[in-house]
């Protein structure tokens, strides 16, 4: 197979892959590739203006709570409990390692217990200490090497390991994922399987599926399984909540262009168009050319003692008639922008009219600013 190893980024940091099928391909890899993916085309749809400003005028922002943890539980479902712990697990602490030297009065206690000065900074001190003979180990470089040892490590906290814990384990016991997991992870697929591809209008695209299924034993459709968390204040029961959420945050829109990217890969397959290491034997070929595929969302509700919600679909139900319309339509837009304007420029509506008003478009009543009345002088 092709490895992808050997492609460089873009001098902006971005990166213009060839169009193919990949596994293990780096998270950040694949959203810096310019490819337009889901969220880039419900934004176009949207708001193409903005999407076009944020992509010229990016701001660096700290990860929300909630995208680390849906991240997270991603890893944790999809690459398995030691991925997780290597890249989300808790740092060393001292109380890990009670013979090493730690804060300034330690070394300066074991100092003394030498005979040697006490006096200087704390890198002073260690060099001090490093000279005596049988000196304890340094917390600071123990935790020092951690950090180069785990380069991607991103922090939680012990309530949100539980959490997502406590997630995986209600996964378990649902009657449906039972079948396809194992100690709290999905098996007998291929996680997070990435397409590229340039459709009939020359756009490129991407895909990414959190977790595919090809057909097996009785089960004659593919499956494309995607992890979503939430939370919510609407809906009665969590089904209801769920099917809200799905509703609310256009996830259909994401269904309608990854369909694509699954139809595309087929061509991508033949031209023997795959990088990384997919699944062994004739994988691919089953899942891209089963008798249909079924979406499955399963839905974690955070805020209900992290209840797992499985909602599943045919792709080809007319649920998704309207959402590829809106792919459509966005991805047009996108291309009379881009004639207009090209990538590098901010893009602006084209011009209109100017709105004429007059008193039937503002209320007549007091909106609550507060003016000065002749009766109150």
């Amino acid at each position: 197979m092709k490895t992808y190893l050997d492609f460089k980024a873009n001098e902006d940091g971005t990166y213009t892959l060839p169009p193919g099928i990949y596994f293990d391909l780096p998270e950040h890899i694949y959203h810096a590739d310019t490819a337009l993916g889901s969220t880039s085309i419900k934004d176009l749809a949207s708001k193409p203006c903005k999407w076009q400003y944020d992509r010229l005028r990016p701001v660096k922002e700290v990860e929300p709570e909630h995208l680390k943890w849906g991240h997270a539980w991603h890893c944790r479902v999809l690459e398995g409990k030691a991925a997780f712990e290597e890249r989300y697990a808790k740092p060393p602490s001292p109380k890990d390692y009670p013979d090493a030297l730690n804060t300034v009065d330690d070394i300066k206690e074991f100092l003394r217990m030498h005979g040697q000065k006490v006096t200087g900074n704390k890198p002073d001190l260690m060099a001090r200490a490093k000279e005596v003979d049988d000196c304890p180990p340094f917390f600071d470089e123990i935790l020092a090497r951690w950090h180069y040892e785990h380069p991607d490590y991103v922090e939680l906290t012990e309530r949100q390991v539980q959490e997502i814990e406590d997630a995986v384990a209600n996964m378990q016991r649902d009657p449906v994922l039972t079948s396809v997991m194992v100690a709290g992870s999905l098996i007998n697929g291929a996680a997070e399987m990435s397409i590229i591809w340039v459709d009939e209008n020359g756009i490129r695209r991407k895909a990414r599926f959190d977790y595919s299924l090809a057909p097996m034993g009785n089960r004659v459709k593919s499956l494309i399984v995607d992890l979503k968390s939430f939370t919510t204040f609407k809906g009665g029961s969590d089904e209801e909540a769920a099917i809200r959420k799905v509703y609310d945050m256009a996830y259909d829109l994401q269904v309608g262009t990854y369909m694509d990217g699954y139809f595309a890969a087929r061509s991508l397959l033949e031209q023997g168009m795959v990088f990384g290491d997919p699944p062994p034997g004739d994988y691919l070929k089953n899942f891209f050319h089963s008798e249909g595929v079924d979406w499955v969302w399963v839905m974690m509700r955070r805020d209900n003692a992290m209840i797992p919600i499985t909602l599943s679909i045919d792709t080809e139900d007319k649920m998704f008639d309207h959402a590829k319309r809106v792919v459509a339509d966005a991805l047009e837009t996108y291309r009379t922008y881009m004639a207009l304007f090209g990538p590098d420029q901010l893009w602006t509506p084209p011009p209109k009219m100017p709105l004429r008003l007059n008193h039937t478009v503002m209320p007549t009543y007091n909106r609550g600013i507060q003016y000065e009345q002749p009766n109150h002088r």
